[in-house]
């Protein structure tokens, strides 16, 4: 379902549909508060396809011949200026007229170089989470620690269409690690050679992935892991569920290592045998900032 705000002050509207931010910062400087509207009830005065003017009692435009719609069931989408309800694909608000014309909202990443075809590579957002996508080769850098977010993001988007996978058959095409050509990659952030790894060791998707700074993936790879995910290779349920608690453990963690920084007492979680956890990385923070 799309969400969108509008800036009080200039009126650009953003698709915060996957935003998870309580605020965004509009291109004007202003802050936009990430909340939803109730909806209300209003009179229809144009055409959610052309924006045309209509009759409140219309039951299609007379421009444009497009049905107005009036089940309330299918009225989902929320003009962000007159809060009044709308189809999900109106392009204009059948109460206030305004074009809906959403923006991405910025990215605060720099560019970087590609590390197939070199060239600098702009920040987007993929599902609110910020990413570097390359114009040549389609490719994405993932930074940090955000792939395993993003692999929830494509795995929960695809649930809600009914898919199975989406657009690559992993067991089909490329599936054998051992039939494609090795190339090792240089990470856009350090330039060091990249880890080759077989996504969950039997998946087919070989990743391409820089310990500090994040994960390469080519062209497809993203719906690819989607798709063995979705498709039975893994119970998606749980990989899910194991990411939001993941994602949990961290929230808290730096939630701790604030209350650090202002000298309040925290309570720090024990790692476990392998060195990994919440506990892992406050320490790691703690460390980097102590010395």
């Amino acid at each position: 379902m799309l969400r969108l705000v509008a800036c009080q002050t200039c009126h650009t509207q953003y698709d915060v549909t996957h935003i998870a931010a309580s605020t965004i910062t509009c291109r004007c400087g202003d802050e936009i508060a990430n909340e939803s509207f109730d909806g209300v009830e209003a009179i229809v005065h144009r055409c959610g396809s052309c924006g045309a003017q209509v009759a409140s009692d219309a039951d299609s435009c007379t421009y444009c011949g497009s049905e107005i719609c009036r089940d309330s069931a299918k009225l989902s989408l929320i003009c962000p200026e007159c809060f009044a309800r709308n189809e999900e694909l109106s392009r204009f608000c059948t109460a206030c007229g305004i074009s809906f014309s959403p923006e991405q909202v910025q990215v605060d990443l720099p560019e970087l170089p590609c590390p197939v075809c070199s060239g600098l590579m702009p920040a987007r957002a993929i599902a609110g989470i910020g990413i570097n996508e390359c114009p040549s080769c389609n490719g994405i850098w993932v930074p940090e620690d955000r792939f395993d977010e993003l692999v929830t993001k494509a795995c929960e988007a695809a649930r809600e269409k009914n898919l199975t996978g989406l657009g690559v058959d992993v067991r089909v095409a490329g599936a054998n690690p051992r039939d494609t050509q090795v190339r090792y990659r240089k990470c856009p952030a350090c330039d060091g050679f990249m880890q080759r790894a077989n996504f969950r060791k039997r998946s087919g998707v070989i990743i391409d992935r820089c310990h500090n700074h994040g994960t390469w993936l080519d062209a497809d790879e993203l719906e690819a892991i989607a798709g063995f995910i979705l498709e039975g290779g893994m119970n998606a349920g749980e990989y899910m569920a194991e990411q939001r608690v993941k994602a949990h453990r961290r929230v808290n963690a730096e939630a701790a290592l604030e209350r650090a920084k202002r000298g309040e007492s925290i309570a720090i979680d024990v790692p476990d045998a392998r060195g990994t956890g919440a506990g892992r990385f406050f320490l790691d923070v703690l460390k980097e900032i102590l010395t």
